[in-house]
């Protein structure tokens, strides 16, 4: 068994071991009991909610692929791709299988993969510009004026991380003289496809800023849709949150939030567990029970990850060729 399926087993049982401890802690029959008392309504409400959030994301990609030339204009086509990424982004360290959407897009619907890096990176840049700023606002105002901490570097990693992450993938996307630095990649043979790959992408990355206008009203779209879905599973199970300003607004500030410490530097699964842990924590902060809040966060991602699993067949049909195609390079 290789290094990194070894590294996967061990984040995953890590990640298990996080939940079993938020489990015992609280007690899993509070938990289950909470859980067995979902309003179904508000669920399926959460739900339509999370679908606006997906078809937001499928519209910015398809703009820039309708924008820069593309095989691949039907939305479906696109929509298909893109929940194979978010599926596997479920199951990677700091949600990075969302990239797997670029291979869906080249394999399964001829876009060229440089474009198709191009529609999925610069969006993505944007969103985790959003969820930093957001997330590091919504922390700051949470342990400096609600329970008056003084040390919030370690919660703040998350931040950190997503800041490197956003200069790394702005650099490949838009710096010539920063791509060169890998210059030494196009004579390794795996890597070379990739190195190629962002020269090319690089051709293409001004529509990012052309397209700058339509792509924040999107985002905001999907937020707004993210936000929205987390508020109806709140009510799913009972949560109410009494604030000085419409409660819908407080899920606009809690995902960002959760979403940092997500890409805390930890040996988890796309911060599986560790998000569960502070979200409980950070909703016992406005009263709400430790059991409610675990249920929540359990039900959030749950249900995120059964919608994504429609993925399946695209994600296996993606694999398959993959595998196909370096059959025929041997």
């Amino acid at each position: 068994m290789d290094k990194n399926k070894l590294l996967l087993i061990a984040d995953a049982i890590i990640s298990v071991v996080i939940i079993a401890g938020i489990l015992y802690y609280i007690g899993a029959d509070k938990i289950f009991a909470e859980l067995s008392n979902i309003n179904y309504f508000y669920l399926a409400l959460s739900v339509l909610f999370l679908c606006v959030m997906h078809l937001g994301m499928v519209l910015r990609i398809k703009l820039i692929l309708n924008e820069i030339g593309s095989g691949a204009t039907k939305l479906v086509d696109i929509a298909k791709s893109h929940f194979v990424g978010m599926l596997l982004a479920d199951f990677t360290p700091a949600r990075s299988g969302y990239f797997a959407t670029v291979a869906s897009l080249s394999y399964n619907h001829n876009v060229p993969s440089e474009k198709a890096m191009v529609a999925i990176l610069g969006p993505q840049i944007l969103d985790f510009i959003l969820k930093v700023v957001v997330g590091t606002i919504s922390i700051l105002y949470l342990t400096n004026y609600v329970l008056k901490m003084n040390e919030t570097w370690f919660i703040l990693l998350g931040a950190l991380v997503m800041v490197a992450m956003i200069a790394a993938m702005a650099l490949l996307l838009f710096s010539k003289r920063f791509l060169t630095l890998f210059s030494f990649a196009a004579k390794i043979p795996i890597a070379s496809k990739i190195y190629t790959m962002f020269v090319r992408s690089q051709e293409h990355a001004d529509v990012i800023v052309k397209k700058l206008p339509e792509l924040l009203a999107l985002m905001l779209f999907s937020w707004s849709g993210k936000a929205i879905s987390w508020f109806f599973v709140a009510k799913s199970i009972g949560i109410n949150i009494e604030l000085g300003f419409p409660e819908p607004l407080f899920y606009y500030f809690l995902q960002p939030t959760l979403t940092l410490l997500e890409f805390i530097p930890s040996p988890t699964i796309a911060g599986l567990g560790l998000s569960e842990g502070g979200g409980a924590v950070l909703l016992a902060v406005f009263g709400i029970t430790a059991a409610k809040a675990a249920s929540f966060v359990f039900l959030a991602r749950i249900k995120t990850t059964f919608v994504n699993l429609i993925a399946i067949p695209e994600a296996l049909k993606t694999m398959k060729k993959m595998k196909d195609s370096e059959f025929m390079e041997q």
